[in-house]
């Protein structure tokens, strides 16, 4: 099956939805599906972009086809990667499906073209963009692919009806996550982040941005509360990550900043507990966009894949994902006594803290790959031919 995948990326960069976009095509790809991608690259030579991407993510996008521009300019990118899609599809053979996270090329294609398209959305759009919205979700021959039901309710809230055909399906890890035995994590993390040394009771980790929203201020309460544990956070821009250290006065909380998808792979394993602090409303860094009532973070499947515990702030919309006590501890999201309480558990618990890390790789490995993910869209696919 030919897919062409029309995105809103920026190649390779540190936006949530270059991972997506990524994984998931690498993810076709390795189900069998001929990829031709279109994104605007982050280097001037088109030739480097598949070593870029490979250093960034891990992957390997060389089966695939890769159409792409750059410009020193940020304005218009979703704009001129759907130009760019548009010219080159109309010059050659339509190809099976289009699976678009564009508006502008999803408008195009399925609106006033009236193609097939898969379109997937992962927030409400205002202005004239929620009109285009509303036109694409409303036709019968394009499928909306949403991250989560809430997502799906939150839409047809905005437009007052609801997408003609739905398909929900949650973000997901890549596949082959191998938890690490617990004996050996502490070598494991050292060897990624030789500062975590010290005789520590137990170790947490936090991946991801340090915006409004996602809960540092959380974990700053639970290291000055538990002095004798170690708390990592990866992630986060340059300026976050200085303000924050600037800031910092506890020994035990260590502001690393960005490293490798890899090299958070193996720090993600190698920890005792893992941090998912977020609050009512979550910055995606954008103005304006609040995610919190209906996303599906991708850090929460690899958590998941990790098999280390996880506690994680109670929210609606995680708990289509999540069950307490289960494959997670849930808590009040800005209740740091709570937080203090559910480390204790499950670092004086060895039994509950094994289970919930089990649970939850069970889970991954059952429901949210990117490779299941994948199989499910070539099936919505064939659905549209």
């Amino acid at each position: 099956m030919k897919f062409t995948y029309i995105s809103p990326s920026v190649l390779p960069s540190r936006a949530a939805n270059s991972v997506h976009v990524v994984m998931q095509c690498d993810a076709l790809i390795r189900a069998g599906a001929e990829v031709t991608l279109y994104a605007k690259r982050t280097i001037p030579e088109h030739d480097k972009l598949l070593p870029a991407i490979f250093a960034a993510y891990g992957v390997d996008l060389s089966k695939g086809r890769l159409v792409s521009y750059w410009s020193r300019s940020s304005r218009g990118i979703n704009i001129r990667i759907a130009a760019i899609a548009l010219w080159d599809l109309f010059r050659k053979p339509w190809p099976d499906v289009i699976l678009s996270r564009n508006l502008y090329a999803s408008y195009v294609i399925g609106v006033i073209f009236r193609h097939p398209v898969l379109f997937e959305t992962h927030q409400l759009e205002i202005g004239i963009r929620k009109f285009m919205q509303r036109a694409i979700m409303t036709r019968q021959r394009i499928i909306t692919v949403v991250i989560s039901s809430k997502l799906e309710e939150y839409l047809t809230q905005h437009h007052s009806l609801a997408p003609a055909r739905t398909l929900v399906l949650h973000d997901a890890a890549p596949e082959g996550i191998k938890p690490l035995p617990k004996k050996k994590h502490f070598d494991a993390l050292t060897q990624v982040y030789p500062q975590a040394e010290g005789d520590w009771k137990g170790v947490c980790g936090y991946f991801g941005h340090l915006y409004a929203g996602r809960g540092v201020e959380i974990i700053e309460s639970m290291a000055r509360a538990r002095p004798d544990v170690l708390f990592l956070l990866f992630g986060g821009n340059e300026a976050d990550v200085q303000t924050r250290k600037q800031r910092n006065n506890c020994v035990n909380l260590h502001y690393v900043g960005h490293v490798s998808h890899q090299v958070a792979q193996q720090a993600m394993k190698s920890v005792d507990v893992l941090l998912m602090p977020y609050q009512e409303s979550v910055s995606i860094g954008v103005s304006g966009h609040d995610t919190a009532r209906w996303m599906s973070p991708m850090k929460m499947f690899e958590y998941m894949g990790a098999g280390v515990p996880i506690i994680s702030s109670d929210l609606p919309v995680l708990r289509e994902v999540l069950s307490d006590g289960e494959n997670a501890l849930l808590v009040p999201p800005s209740n740091s006594e709570s937080w203090i309480l559910a480390l204790d558990r499950l670092l004086n618990d060895e039994e509950l803290s094994n289970a919930i890390g089990v649970c939850a790789h069970n889970d991954y490995k059952a429901k949210y790959t990117w490779k299941k993910r994948a199989h499910c869209l070539i099936e919505a696919a064939k659905e549209l031919k």
